[in-house]
């Protein structure tokens, strides 16, 4: 046993050292050019392991081989069949020398595919991209621009007829809704409405003949003394025109004759051409639509000194005004009393409302009509950005595919 001492670990040399490489107890690696030099060429041959000896039942001798050995035990047999003990040996080492060439062998293709970057499991890595000629890609191109053709000419053909037919029916159904003559309508609608004003500040019974106030009863209190009211009435011999109804009427009657006038057998070539029939019919509905939903504000003056005013019995004083108007669905009163503030004339209103049924009917048939226009038009505008897009180009389209 060796003895340490205070400068053991500062005198490495004192350590005895060995005089060659400790044996090896696995398998013994050759180096590439000891694998070059064939057996039997007088280059030195590295000791080999002898095989192990297993009993084994099934194996005649008593021997198992291993998948490393077998290269061996084929030369052993080799050897045995020759039958001399000079040719065993000889058959033996050839025997060792292949086992060796075959495991180095293994290991120089295992570091090739390595080096290459695959593995008997599997690639380390992904392959590279496979490119598209630029052939098959200019042919897929093509391809769809054929079978947009042909889309478009379905939807030119088919689906506009049928959406402009859709918007007639729902166009016709708006107009009977109406109650003035209108597509057919005869528009003898009478309603009858009371609105009021708490606290019994207004109080208005009218009569609602088309677009008319045929009668009325009007009753409002005024600003400057609260017990005084004022009362007036409107006859039917000077009826009050509400000028929004019959506005909304005839931009509705505009849009239908637009889809009148579009033949059932048409067809169309461009995307222009409906374009310019669908941009007639929605401005149409759209301009009916905001006459009754915005009504036009009009100035006080102006109001006092309308043909509806004069038409009142008996006549309001000239500080005293009124007003009738369509917003939504509404049927909206409204007593204007003005007032002069410091050389500043001013005003102060009281109104009331009441809903009106028919105006309900109609806006909602508006409002599909212009979602179903705008949903046409949305589609043939994707269209329309293709300019050579005509009818008859597919042929020409399919002869250069």
């Amino acid at each position: 046993m060796p003895k340490f001492g205070p400068n053991w670990f500062s005198k490495p040399q004192s350590r005895k050292k060995s005089k060659g490489p400790p044996p090896s107890k696995g398998v013994t690696l050759v180096s590439f050019a000891d694998e070059e030099q064939p057996p039997g060429s007088g280059g030195p041959v590295p000791p080999q392991k002898s095989p192990r000896k297993h009993h084994n039942r099934h194996h005649p001798g008593g021997k198992s081989p291993q998948p490393s050995q077998v290269s061996w035990a084929s030369s052993e047999a080799g050897g045995k069949g020759g039958g001399s003990g000079s040719g065993s040996s000889s058959s033996r080492s050839a025997g060792g020398a292949e086992g060796i060439f075959s495991r180095q062998s293994s290991i120089r293709q295992s570091a090739t595919s390595q080096r290459s970057g695959f593995s008997s499991s599997g690639p380390s890595r992904r392959p590279p991209p496979v490119r598209r000629p630029k052939r098959a890609m200019a042919d897929t191109e093509k391809e769809e621009a054929v079978n947009l053709q042909v889309e478009f000419e379905w939807v030119l053909h088919e689906e506009v007829h049928k959406v402009l037919k859709q918007l007639h029916e729902i166009l016709v159904e708006c107009a009977h809704r109406f109650p003035v003559p209108l597509y057919g309508n005869e528009g003898k609608k009478q309603d009858k409405f009371v609105l009021t004003a708490p606290p019994e500040q207004l109080k208005c019974v009218v009569t609602l003949t088309g677009d008319s106030i045929t009668h009325a009863d009007i009753n409002f209190k005024v600003q400057r003394q609260q017990q005084q009211t004022q009362r007036t009435t409107i006859t039917q011999d000077y009826p009050w025109k509400i000028q929004q109804v019959q506005d909304a009427a005839n931009h509705l009657q505009q849009a239908i004759n637009h889809i009148d006038n579009v033949d059932s057998s048409y067809n169309f070539k461009t995307s222009d051409e409906v374009l310019h029939i669908l941009g007639n019919i929605l401005g149409a509905l759209q301009r009916g639509r905001t006459s009754l939903v915005v009504p036009r504000k009009k100035p006080i003056d102006e109001l006092m000194k309308s043909r509806n005013m004069k038409a009142l019995s008996p006549n309001l004083p000239e500080d005293l005004a009124i007003s009738f108007y369509i917003q939504s669905h509404k049927l909206i009163f409204v007593a204007y009393q003005l007032t002069n503030f410091q050389g500043t004339m001013k005003f102060d209103s009281c109104q009331a409302e009441c809903s009106v049924p028919w105006l309900n009917e109609v806006l909602v048939l508006f409002t599909v009509a212009l979602q179903l226009c705008q949903q046409l038009k949305d589609k043939i505008s994707v269209f329309s950005q293709y300019k050579d897009f005509t009818v008859g180009s597919r042929s020409a389209s399919a002869m250069s595919y």
